[in-house]
């Protein structure tokens, strides 16, 4: 083992970030890791700033691909990694000074193969606790269900508030998957949880995630590529959650569900708002009538709980495919708000521009 942690650092064009990141690294109180740069194809000058780094710093490693999106960039650090641990950090964010120490020490502490934490939002300091079970060493199937709403709580989301242990990801074979472009890390992570025997949770808030990052990918007003990727997340999360057993619990299968309702039906139609092509009432009902939103409805029935009797008339409208009243109401609205004004659909928070990370 070369070291106790490799830090893997995916790179695209993120030149304006990078000196803040790759020194909140290096001048940690922690010594004992390797730094793999991945530079994804930038086209600015992030791989020529990479190269700077790592002639100053024998630790420092840079991988140089050409562009195939951050899983790709991910899976080509992990398969350079040499380390006992494995982190992977964001070239836009920053850590804090005790993040390789508090991670490190909980691990070998407890023999993890998974330690949690928290984070902070940057530049409104907003501090996000796992919503996980606290202190407690469990199997990664009960750590998973001892969230209340690990889904619209987005608990899976981001793997950088994640140490893993490398043996068991290679073990696994749990790799990040190339064909998503927003939810890689989710699906990373249910499918590393569900590997692992002893995984900890600790509420100590040691990244700090930026949420105003108008170069960020998930940024963009209109996303060609997100109503296929999130349709193929959803389908890999219904399978590790069916073949694991968690489905078999009520508030897991429930809340995955309202999720997909109240947040993910609402991005996919502000997609659709932002889309350069006229929308039509075809467009609305291809979405409502995706095999996610079908199968929510079904599994919520008529318990959805919904703020008043709007709100739950257009639940039904989702419900019934009343695809024609959706689109009027939606993007010719009368006297009604639409969709995205009253909650049903819920309000994406500024803080979750990488939700699906």
């Amino acid at each position: 083992m070369d070291c106790a942690i490799s830090v893997i650092v995916p790179i695209f064009n993120a030149e304006k970030w990078l000196l803040r990141c790759l020194n909140r690294i290096l001048h940690q109180p922690f010594h004992s890791f390797e730094l793999l740069l991945v530079n994804d194809g930038s086209t600015d000058q992030s791989g020529a700033l990479c190269e700077e780094f790592a002639a100053s710093d024998s630790r420092i490693k840079v991988l140089h691909k050409p562009n195939g999106g951050t899983s790709s960039a991910k899976n080509a650090g992990l398969q350079a990694a040499s380390g006992k641990y494995v982190v992977f950090l964001d070239a836009d964010d920053a850590i804090d000074e005790s993040y390789f120490v508090k991670l490190y020490a909980t691990a070998e502490e407890h023999a993890c193969d998974i330690v949690m934490s928290g984070y902070e939002t940057v530049p409104n300091k907003l501090s996000v606790v796992p919503g996980f079970q606290l202190h407690t060493l469990m199997n990664g199937k009960q750590f998973v269900l001892s969230s209340p709403s690990v889904h619209s709580g987005n608990d899976l989301c981001f793997v950088w508030r994640s140490l893993f242990l490398r043996d068991m990801l290679k073990k696994n074979e749990v790799l990040f998957h190339e064909g998503l472009t927003v939810g890689e890390d989710t699906i990373f992570h249910l499918q590393a949880l569900l590997s692992a025997k002893r995984v900890y949770a600790i509420p100590d808030p040691l990244y700090f995630y930026t949420v105003n990052n108008l170069d960020s990918l998930m940024s963009c007003p209109y996303k060609p590529y997100l109503e296929k990727s999130l349709s193929l997340q959803y389908e890999l999360r219904q399978r590790l959650s069916e073949k694991s057993g968690l489905l078999a619990h009520k508030h897991y299968k429930k809340d995955m569900a309202a999720y997909h309702i109240r947040s993910i039906l609402g991005m996919l139609l502000r997609n659709v708002r932002n889309s350069p092509i006229p929308v039509s009432k075809s467009d609305v009902a291809r979405v409502i009538n995706l095999n996610m939103i079908t199968r929510s409805t079904k599994e919520l029935s008529f318990t959805y709980a919904c703020p008043g009797f709007k709100e739950y008339l257009y639940y039904l409208a989702i419900k019934f495919k009343w695809s024609a009243v959706l689109f009027r109401w939606e993007f010719h609205p009368p006297a009604v708000a639409s969709f995205l004004s009253f909650g049903i659909l819920g309000r994406s928070k500024r803080m979750n521009n990488r939700t699906f990370r």
